[in-house]
């Protein structure tokens, strides 16, 4: 097996032009042949070569069609980082599956919403993930049949969930052979991203426009074979899954993966790989700075890869954490990662004002509200084409609004490119939360507010948060006779605890009467002037 060590850049002018292949099969497959004894993969779980990896994900791939899944259908990947969640992610592809990869963060009620809306026939899981009953949780979202191969071929729906625990080295293994592949235009992933509604929404990812994107990302960061990819963001989020592994099997590049950022112990690891791409947020990164540990780990070897929105953000990663090569960017999962990146050899300054210039599987513009193509300097909302998806799954009504003539996709933020072609981008989508790096949709929190017997109304923003991040504030009238009584809000918290992630729980809830809500001229509430009221403390 291989021994890790730290790469420098290859300025050779003969990089490929694109990656080995259109599906994750083909371009896993020729890793296998080229890098046999390479590093795929580092995780909690141990470490896997390509052939190694080849192998296992061959062997459960027949499993899973040998229990009755066809090309075209869905499975969930319900695990932590690691070993087997990209095994049972590439494992899956390689039997033509679509991937869903669920959120571990996810509470019954979310669960039910995202495993019922994808339609998907199995769930590969742990009886526990992060301390909690992950059987118990599918149990009470309708999902908790255990898997018995006997059934396999008599059901036409649910198959139910396949327990995969860390010390086993696959659930299930079938005899290698060849299978059914998926085509370039199949679907990879069925990722749900928070947007503007209520409910995430399902984004379809192809396979072929997920390779050509991520090797695309790859070279903006000049990326080379043996290059060792640090990662602690969950791979259920577009971050890991739809850029970090692409952008790693196109270029050959070894995964590093944590389950969750660990000052001291991610220091630790990062240093003891010798990783050199950097994949972490704002939080991520003031994580690992704070670490008392920090400056007595050799983290040197680090080199190059994608961080956070903000100047501060990028400066923290490239002149404290060291990673002199550090991109900026501009992206979402409708447009499979990245539609902006900066190239790792940019002067600093422009790596910290810009969000870079469109990757060459994408276009990008600036629009008015008409969506009349607006000049260099012009500030408006931020458009993509190419390498994005074309529709939500689901219901018409999701992509009311999100699309215009051409295959244009509104991404609903605002900014305005320079005279280079560099983007600046200025706002945020409109009235989404961003909490420790993760989207949350008020919508949804005051759904669950809502749902709560003695709340009439709730109304949720975002307020100001240490290092450039925002928490979740709410206010909320109660029903007739329920008064605004203070024990409410200790109410109301609990809630939500109990029904969504520990991130969309309002850290501050004020009860207000119907008097004291902020209107507009027009008598809705004034989300601007409620975040002025709560910020101001004052009810």
């Amino acid at each position: 097996m291989s021994t890790p060590t730290g790469r420098v850049h290859d300025a050779s002018p003969h990089r490929p032009a694109g990656p080995a292949g259109l599906t994750v099969p083909e371009v896993l497959d020729d890793l296998a042949i080229r890098r046999p004894d390479a590093e795929a993969v580092v995780g909690p779980e141990g470490r896997l070569t390509y052939a190694e990896l080849d192998d296992r994900t061959g062997r459960l791939a027949a499993f899973l069609t040998d229990a009755g899944l066809r090309r075209g259908d869905r499975i969930g990947v319900l695990l932590p980082n690691g070993v087997r969640w990209i095994t049972a992610a590439l494992g899956a592809h390689r039997a033509g599956l679509t991937v869903v990869p669920v959120n571990t963060w996810y509470r019954a009620a979310e669960l039910e919403h995202v495993l019922r809306s994808s339609g998907v026939r199995l769930v590969l899981t742990d009886t526990a993930i992060f301390g909690r009953d992950t059987l118990a949780e599918l149990a009470e979202a309708g999902f908790g049949r255990a898997f018995s191969p006997a059934g396999a071929h008599t059901e036409h729906g649910y198959l139910g969930s396949v327990v995969w625990p860390a010390d086993v080295v696959l659930p299930g293994a079938g005899e290698p052979r060849p299978l059914d592949p998926p085509a370039a235009d199949d679907l990879a992933l069925l990722l749900f991203t928070s947007g503007s509604t209520a409910r995430p929404k399902p984004v379809p990812l192809e396979h072929g426009k997920l390779l050509r994107n991520g090797f695309e990302i790859g070279r903006r960061q000049h990326l080379v074979p043996g290059d060792r990819l640090w990662i602690a963001a969950p791979f259920f989020f577009g971050y890991g899954c739809a850029n970090a592994l692409p952008v790693a099997l196109t270029h050959g590049v070894t995964l590093c993966l944590e389950e969750r950022v660990d000052g001291d112990r991610s220091l630790e690891f990062i240093a003891r790989e010798r990783c050199t791409v950097y994949y972490g947020l704002a939080p991520t990164t003031r994580n690992l700075l704070a670490a008392p540990s920090f400056g007595r780990h050799d983290i040197s070897s680090l080199r190059t890869g994608t961080t956070g929105f903000t100047v501060e953000d990028k400066r923290l990663v490239a002149e404290e954490l060291g990673v002199s090569g550090i991109c900026s960017m501009y992206g979402l999962t409708e447009g499979y990662g990245h539609s902006t990146v900066s190239d790792a050899h940019d002067p600093l300054t422009i790596r910290l004002h810009t969000s870079g210039t469109a990757v060459p599987t994408q276009e990008l513009r600036i629009t008015g509200p008409d969506g009349t193509p607006l000049a260099a300097g012009e500030s408006g909302e931020i458009e993509i084409r190419g390498c994005v998806i074309d529709t939500y799954l689901g219901g018409p009504e999701l992509n009311d609004g999100a699309f215009r003539p051409g295959g244009w996709f509104r991404t609903g933020d605002l900014g305005f490119l320079d005279r280079d072609g560099r983007l600046h981008v200025e706002g945020r989508r409109k009235e989404m939360l961003k909490v420790k790096g993760i989207n949350v949709a008020p919508l949804e929190v005051e759904e669950l507010l809502c749902s709560h017997p003695a709340v009439d109304q709730a109304y949720v923003v975002g307020l100001p948060a240490p290092d450039d991040d925002e928490s979740v504030a709410a206010a909320v009238v109660p029903r007739r006779g329920h008064g605004t009584r203070p024990e409410l809000a200790a109410e109301l918290t609990a809630h939500v605890k109990a029904r969504a992630a520990v991130y969309k729980v309002p850290s501050r809830i004020d009860v207000l009467t119907q008097e004291q809500l902020p209107l507009t001229h027009t008598g809705k509430v004034s989300k601007r002037a409620l975040r002025d009221l709560l910020a101001g403390g004052a009810a």
